[in-house]
Formats: C-alpha cells, sequence, structure tokens
C-alpha cells in the first residue's frame, strides 16, 4: 500500500476554489462592517469634543467654542477659548485641542450648529445672539447607518442611532 504524504492537485484546486468562493461572500460583509466602525468611531470623537468643550468651559471659567474647519464638521474641528463667541479663533484666543477629517463619514449639522457650538463658563450652549442653542449633528456612512448627536437647550449632549435620512448620500 501506498502512503499518502499530502494533498494531490486536484483536492487542492477544489480547497482553493471554496475559499475563493468563501471569501468572495464574506468580503462585501467585512466592508459594511468597517464603515459601521467608521461610523461609530466618528460619531463617539465628535461627542467627546463636544463634551470636552461644555467641561473645559465649566472648569476653567471661560467660555469656549469647537469649530468646523472651512465651515465642514467632516474635514475636521478646533476647540478653543472663544470670549467674543464668534466661533473664530483670533490670534490671542488660546487653542485647546484639534481634530482631523473624519475618512468616508459625511456630517450635516442643523442651521444653528453649521458653523461652530459655542459654551458659557455655567455648561450652557449660546447662539452669538445669546439665545440658547440646541441642535444636532446627522452623521452618515456609506451603509444604510446614521448616527445623530443631540445638544439640548441646557447644552447637555446625547447620542442616538438614527434611519437613514434622505440627507445622507447613499
Amino acid at each position: 500500500m501506498r502512503k499518502h504524504n499530502g494533498l494531490g492537485l486536484i483536492e487542492l484546486l477544489v480547497v482553493l476554489a471554496v475559499l475563493a468562493v468563501a471569501l468572495s461572500l464574506a468580503v462585501p460583509g467585512f466592508g459594511r462592517l468597517l464603515e459601521e466602525h467608521r461610523l461609530q468611531v466618528a460619531t463617539q470623537e465628535l461627542h467627546s469634543a463636544l463634551n470636552q468643550a461644555r467641561t473645559t468651559a465649566v472648569l476653567s471659567g471661560q467660555p469656549i467654542s469647537i469649530a468646523a474647519l472651512d465651515g465642514n464638521w467632516a474635514r475636521g474641528w478646533t476647540l478653543f477659548v472663544d470670549s467674543n463667541n464668534n466661533g473664530v479663533r483670533e490670534p490671542t484666543e488660546q487653542l485647546l485641542s484639534a481634530h482631523a477629517a473624519l475618512a468616508h463619514i459625511t456630517v450635516t449639522p442643523d442651521s444653528t450648529s453649521r458653523r461652530y457650538v459655542h459654551y458659557t463658563p455655567g455648561g450652557y450652549s449660546i447662539q452669538p445672539s445669546g439665545a440658547f442653542h440646541s441642535g444636532h449633528f446627522l452623521l452618515c456612512a456609506s451603509t444604510l447607518s446614521a448616527s445623530r448627536i443631540v445638544i439640548n437647550r441646557a447644552g447637555r449632549i446625547r447620542q442616538e442611532s438614527a434611519e437613514m435620512d434622505p440627507v445622507c448620500p447613499r
């Protein structure tokens, strides 16, 4: 009798064909999983930055703004002391942190949060006029999922999952 020490060519080709079929089925699911993870990370980063702005305003006793880079939150944002509540960092105003662009994520703010969000030392978010500021950010991935960050009238921030909005690109 012959002793087999390995696989024959036909057996090896069958195994490779089965692996190719399995991978072709798994890759689209993995891509969706990766997009959903990017969305979760981006939502958490923006949520944390808004919380940092509010907390820093309260603890430092200074007015703090978080502003979108070039008017687009997906391109990143800066956090700085904003004593005149104009949403623009002046050379004399201290930069506290900056965040880089969000990869493969779109961010659509409401009209009051388009450029920046400003926090008073009391922890309230206000508009340039001094009126209270409440609003939201809709974060979209290329998958069928979206996330929303909501700022209430007291300046508190919460995160919620959102249905795919018509604003989100498909």
